[in-house]
């Protein structure tokens, strides 16, 4: 890590520009509340007498609304043009008036710096904040978190509203010779998700375009203020026109700030958003123990530093720690990371730890100690397996969130948008992709792509399961498995288990499985347990592997959801699911392993 060792120069060659999507009010049908974004300058040169070379940090925007097949500007009340530029304190202001689902808008930001070559970073100071704003009679009906006045005259309700999360988005590099690229935007990613993955910063490419160097290099500089040289940032976003009405009279309000340090002498940029900057070679451990409450470290990977992965186990043990990765280069962690404290966030990591050879390390990512308000987010997890070479025969586990503590619930856990493949325990013990076990209380699995576990060497295997712990007898409770895509689970066909799509081993209340995407496993869903407390709806589950069945018990036929306690409302989930053959109610089917399990009813092929 560098340090900061001529705070002259660093004022000198720092740039910043704030451009805000300030507030946004969007409502159902006609109920419509206009609010306004700012865009503003910050820039300082105090104090300074040496000057070597210009560097001035320019952004333009533009902005524009569809609404009713309509494009307009999204332009401020008195008429101003819709496209401006930030620097010096000048401002633009973008306002969208009575925004209903099915429209859309795109923000353009097109850095320049003149005239020296920078790092830019781009992030959000302030983050996101929803608003309520009372409730119309039908956001009562289907919105229970209530806040706020229709008729205060400006936004309240803090907190509550959800309008955020209804808005999608996706970010684009603008190539100035013409052409765009795609960040690697996750499926279904909000407004909400942007924000706070750029809460921590996140330094842009100046070459996004070109693979010759390779990784992520500095803005080129313009030779004027008009001049654009490097690529520019676009954010599409939109309703979807499947919300509804609890987004009536909600509004949002957020900030995306640029942020410039010359290039020149600093080839390791440390980030403006963050409280500390860690570069490969450094000792991530180390800082990470000594962190403050609510501090933010930003990680490099790839090239940066000595390009060397990080290889110490990581107790993230500090209320409020955020550690998040810095550019796109993902720093790479050989060694498992545990979340213990509340409100920290691991997000953008790769992350492989050595083989297991003991319950401590049969997780590769683990949330406990009673935890709350973690998130684990935007990580590549991969290749964990077994060390064959110990007895260690328990579940593997690429992410299991821990309530161990049978007073003490681990609350309000989200797990977002994460990769999970090539989990493989050997043959006697079982792979999991993502679990939520024991004591937890509001837990939301969402946008997870989960593959390739099992890899038909362990006995058993679940994409994403719900269960119980041995250590005590609270089960999780208020879980929300939404929106993921679980492939290619698949046990061994050497031992009767099945590899599970997705499972509840749990007598806990309120489980939702929706819009998920099951493909490519031995049963798709599977209940042991609070049958009548999951609701299953909007789920794709196809291409059921039959191979451990046909192997063990050849009888039986594809199981595409299989209730051991007979009380599934199985005519709900054949309507309220999709599948890739027509199938119906049948069972009992059993037993169909050495404990003796039997599903008293199933969904099979007709």
């Amino acid at each position: 890590m560098t340090d900061d060792t001529n705070p002259k120069l660093y004022d000198l060659s720092r740039r910043r520009a704030l451009a805000g999507l300030g507030a946004i009010g969007i409502a159902s049908a006609s109920a419509g509340v206009g609010t306004s974004a700012y865009f503003s300058d910050e820039e300082s040169f105090d104090d300074n007498s040496i000057t070597a070379g210009e560097f001035d940090l320019y952004v333009d925007y533009t902005t524009s609304v569809d609404q009713d097949e309509v494009e307009t500007g999204g332009t401020p009340e008195d008429g101003s043009p819709n496209t401006g530029t930030i620097q010096g304190g000048v401002s633009g202001q973008y306002q969208i008036a009575d925004v209903k689902p099915g429209d859309s808008g795109e923000l353009g930001f097109d850095p320049k710096i003149v005239d020296n070559s920078g790092w830019v970073f781009v992030g959000s100071v302030d983050g996101v904040t929803d608003y309520e704003n009372g409730q119309t009679e039908p956001e009562e009906d289907v919105d229970g978190t209530g806040g706020g006045n229709l008729d205060s005259g400006t936004n309240d309700g803090q907190g509550a509203g959800e309008l955020s999360e209804a808005i999608q988005v996706t970010v684009k590099y603008n190539d100035p010779n013409g052409g765009e690229r795609e960040f690697n935007n996750p499926a279904d990613y909000t407004l909400a998700d942007l924000l706070k993955e750029l809460e921590s910063g996140f330094l842009l490419d100046g070459e996004p375009f070109s693979s010759d160097p390779s990784g992520t290099q500095p803005y080129p500089g313009s030779p004027d203020q008009t001049t654009q040289n490097g690529p520019g940032v676009v954010i599409e976003w939109e309703v979807p026109t499947s919300v509804g009405n609890e987004i009536q009279s909600d509004a949002v309000e957020f900030d995306i700030t640029f942020d410039a340090l010359q290039f020149r002498n600093n080839g390791e940029p440390e980030n403006p958003f963050a409280d500390t900057t860690v570069f490969p070679g450094d000792d991530l451990k180390n800082i990470v123990s000594n962190a403050g409450q609510d501090e933010i470290i930003s990680v490099f990977g790839g090239t940066f530093g000595d390009g060397s992965s990080y290889t110490n186990p990581l107790n993230i043990d500090t209320q409020g720690l955020k550690l998040a990765r810095a550019s796109a280069e993902r720093p790479f962690i050989e060694a498992q990371v545990v979340a213990s404290a509340a409100k920290t966030k691991l997000s953008g990591f790769r992350i492989s730890p050595p083989p297991a050879d003991s319950n401590p390390t049969g997780e590769a990512v683990r949330v406990s100690n009673s935890s709350d308000d973690v998130v684990i987010a935007n990580n590549i997890v991969e290749d964990f397996e077994h060390d064959t070479n110990s007895s260690f025969s328990e579940d593997l586990s690429a992410i299991n969130v821990f309530g161990g503590n049978s007073a003490d619930a681990v609350e309000n856990v989200t797990v977002l948008n994460n990769v999970v493949r090539r989990i493989d325990g050997p043959s006697g013990s079982g792979s999991v992709g993502i679990s939520i076990q024991g004591n937890v209380d509001e837990a939301t699995v969402r946008g997870n792509n989960i593959s390739e576990v099992g890899e038909e060497e362990s006995s058993y295997a679940f994409g994403v399961v719900i269960r119980g712990t041995d250590n005590h007898s609270v089960d999780p409770k208020n879980v929300d498995i939404v929106s993921n895509d679980i492939s290619s689970v698949l046990a061994s066909d050497s031992t009767p288990y099945l590899g599970v799509g997705f499972g509840v081993e749990a007598d806990g209340t309120d489980y939702l499985a929706r819009d998920n995407t099951i493909d490519n496993v031995n049963i798709g869903v599977e209940l042991k347990g609070a049958a009548t407390e999951t609701v299953l709806t909007g789920n794709s589950i196809s291409n059921i592997d039959d191979s451990v069945n046909d192997t063990n018990y050849a009888s039986i036929p594809r199981l595409y959801l299989g209730d051991q306690a007979g009380s599934a409302p199985i005519g709900m989930f054949i309507t309220d699911n999709s599948y890739d053959v027509p199938v119906k109610s049948d069972g009992p089917f059993g037993p169909i392993d050495n404990f003796g399990t039997i599903y008293q009813q199933a969904i099979v092929p007709q």
